[in-house]
This record gives structure tokens, sequence and C-alpha cells, in this order.
């Protein structure tokens, strides 16, 4: 007869390579890309109008200036002659008022004498009223002290308008020195903005005038961009931003930002590392979540934008992971470096750490559970590394779990598995149906 083999009913148990599932304690990263810009660019322009006399080496774009640096000279000429005219037209003024002065001083002088001629001219009219009571004097005599008393009084009178006329004249003319000083004050201040200084410290951009160019008022000269402060333009997903808001409720001692309660999309202000790879080193700077830009999700991206801003770009520090030494000096961050965002997240929910090759399509998980395959739906938390982090509370990942790491052909959820990193390779060969020999029965 011809010899037959023995089938079994039973399904062959898949060889695989498992890996623990182990516990991730601790922070996150998340990490996004984005592009460093400028915190702001600032427009200088010409307060003066007239002819450029020097432009400085330090306007020529590309310089990097400090605050003060001078960048343009404007002719002050006729600026200058305005200031001598005025300060010629102020001291007329002050010549007018000293002479209004010694008018007011002689005319007080003459005021105290009209008063002694008329206290006399009074005390005469009264001697001659009694005369005329007792028939001493006629009506003649009385009426010519009369007239002597009214013009006695008269001229007191005068006097004392002359004097109320000169005080106004010294307020008038008060008023009008007033004017002079202003006039004179604003074109010294113009003869000040003949001398362009640069307003920040920063680096120009772009330079519009030469030296003979005549500039007018409110004419562009320079554009200066801000380095004090650098911001850094990132996208970051529904989930990424998901992580990021739940920093408020696991760390209640967040910075705030003052809009917090007018803002219902307000964004924390996540401390994050700034990361710029430059000659097989990284390089460094702290920073943190400004903002979001924008209205809202970008309609293309269907992300949201967000603002990183570095307040001290020229603070940097290096992480050298291959250990060698530093021979570089860390560049400043500037306009136009694409960097990496480490964006530290301490999560409220238990993560799990299981090896990147084990994440299936669709965020599936193979577990090897009591020798037989159970397919577990679950949701990656972020890559580190060769590492995936996954919540646990989604398919009930605990740590201390085989997870499958190695391909299979089929998947079927309860078949079973021989995982070659508990097993020995001789009890493999044993006990494993893949590997059996074949069996033979033969009849006599």
């Amino acid at each position: 007869e011809v010899p037959t083999q023995a089938v079994s009913d039973e399904p062959r148990a898949a060889v695989v390579e498992t890996a623990e599932v182990r516990s991730w304690i601790g922070p996150f990263d998340l990490e996004v890309e984005g592009e460093a810009v400028t915190y702001r660019v600032v427009t200088v322009s010409s307060e003066v109008e007239g002819r450029v006399l020097k432009k400085t080496a330090a306007a020529r774009g590309g310089t990097y200036v400090e605050k003060g640096d001078l960048l343009f000279e404007i002719d002050a000429s006729n600026y200058e002659l305005d200031v001598r005219r005025l300060e010629a037209q102020l001291q007329q003024v002050d010549e007018e008022l000293n002479s209004i002065d010694v008018s007011q001083t002689n005319t007080q002088a003459l005021i105290a004498l009209a008063q002694e001629d008329w206290d006399l001219q009074k005390k005469q009219l009264e001697r001659m009223q009694r005369l005329q009571d007792r028939r001493t004097a006629n009506d003649t005599e009385v009426e010519a002290a009369m007239r002597q008393e009214l013009s006695a009084r008269n001229s007191l009178q005068s006097l004392k308008n002359q004097l109320a006329t000169l005080i106004q004249d010294r307020r008038t003319k008060e008023a009008s020195r007033a004017l002079v000083d202003t006039q004179l004050a604003r074109v010294r201040l113009d003869v000040q903005r003949c001398r362009i200084v640069s307003p920040i410290e920063g680096r120009i951009v772009d330079d519009v005038v030469e030296e003979g160019d005549y500039t007018k008022s409110a004419e562009v000269l320079v554009h200066i961009s801000d380095g004090s402060r650098m911001e850094v333009k990132c996208q970051l997903r529904s989930e990424e931003l998901a992580w990021v808001w739940q920093q408020t409720a696991v760390l209640p001692d967040m910075k705030k930002s003052e809009s917090a309660g007018k803002d219902p999309v307000n964004l924390p202000a996540v401390p994050c590392e700034v990361v710029f790879e430059f000659e097989g080193m990284e390089t460094i700077w702290d920073g943190h979540l400004a903002r979001l830009e924008g209205t809202g999700i970008d309609r293309d991206t269907r992300t949201f934008p967000c603002r990183v801003l570095v307040e001290e770009p020229r603070r940097s520090r290096i992480s050298d992971s291959h250990g060698g030494r530093v021979t570089v000096t860390p560049p400043a961050l500037l306009s136009g470096m694409y960097v990496t965002i480490r964006i530290p997240v301490e999560s409220p929910i238990p993560l799990v750490q299981v090896p990147l090759e084990s994440v299936r399509p669709g965020g599936q998980l193979w577990m090897c559970r009591d020798g037989k395959l159970d397919v577990v739906n679950t949701t990656v938390a972020t890559v580190h590394k060769l590492s995936a982090l996954i919540r646990s509370d989604l398919g009930g990942v605990q740590p201390g779990e085989r997870v499958v790491t190695s391909p299979l052909a089929s998947v079927q959820t309860g078949m079973p598995l021989i995982d070659l990193n508990l097993t020995s390779p001789s009890d493999d060969a044993a006990t494993s149906p893949v590997n059996e020999a074949p069996k033979v029965e033969v009849s006599p």
C-alpha cells in the first residue's frame, strides 16, 4: 500500500517574535517641524526732508546694528537757520518784556506822585468849601479848587489805566514768547531728526536711499529686523493640539496669558525646545508656545498654525549625540532656519511603550495572550525614537504583556502562536507543529 501522511485538523501555530510592553513614566516630547521668522520688522522713515549728506556703513543691507547706531545724516542747514531766526525772535520778545517791565516801574512811580497830588487837591477843595460856608471864599475860588481836584484825579486814573494796559501787554508778550519757544523746540527737534539712528537692535533687511539722494518726510529709508526676540511658525495637528490643551489640567501652575478669559481657544504657554541641526550637532533654544496664528484651522493642511516665541535667540546650548568635542560656536537663531520644536507633554492618561515595528496599519497591535493572537485597536500618542507610546486605556494593553513584532502572512484573532522570545530553540523544534516532521503510517 502507498504510505499516507497523517493530517491534523488543528491549525498550525505561527512562530513569532515578541517584545515586552513597558510602562512609560514621565513626559514625552511632541516633535513638529517649523521655520524661524522675525519677531517684527521696523520701518525706519525720514521725519524731515532734505538731502542725504552721509550714509554710514551700518545702513547697508545685512549689517547688524545696535540701538542708537547712526544710519544717516540729512542736511540740516535750513533747520539750523530756522533755529537762529527763532532764537533772535525769542530774544526780541524778551527785550520787549524788559521794556514793559521798565514802563510798569515808571508808571507805578508816577501813580504814587499822582496819588499825592490828588490828596493835596482834595484837602484844598475841602478848605475852600469850609471858607465858602463862612462866606470868606467866593464861588469862583471854590470852582477853581474843584477843577484842580478833578484834574488831579483824572491824571491818577489815566496812570492806573496805563499800568493795567502794560500788565495786559506783558501777558500778551508772554504768550507770544511761549509760541516762539514752542516753534524753536520743534525746529531743534528737526535738527536732531537729521541724524537718523537705529531705534532697535537688529539686522538691516534692506536699504532704499543712497548718499546724495533727496528724501522727503515719511519716506522709507531702511527696514530693520528685530534681533532681540524670534518666533517659530509651525503647524499642530488636532491630536497634538489636544495634548497641549491638556497641560492646563496636568500643570495647574502653568502661566496663562492675560487674554485667557476672552479668547475661547487660548493656547497655554507650554515651554518647549527649538532645535536646529548644525554641523552634526543640535543647537537648542528655550521657548514657549505663544499663540495661535490666523483665524483658525488652515484650509489646505487642516492643521492649526501656531507661533513659538524665543525670548533669547542668542542664548543656546549644544547637544552632541555622538559624544564628540564641540568645535563649532552655536549660531544665533536666524530667520529662515528650519527647526524642530520639542514640546514636553505630561500625559494625564497612563501610557505604555512598544517597539515601533509592532504598530500595524490603523494603529493595531497584535498581542500574544495565552499563546493566542489578540488584535487590539489602539491610539498612538506619539513616536519616541524607535518606540511608540500607546494609550493603555484603549484596548487594555498593560505593562508586562507581549506584543508581536514580526510579520505574519495572515492574521486571525485567536490563532495559536509560538513566541520565540519565550521558548528555547530546542523546545521549538520539538513542539512546534510548523517544524514537526511528517508522520507516515505504513500498513502491513
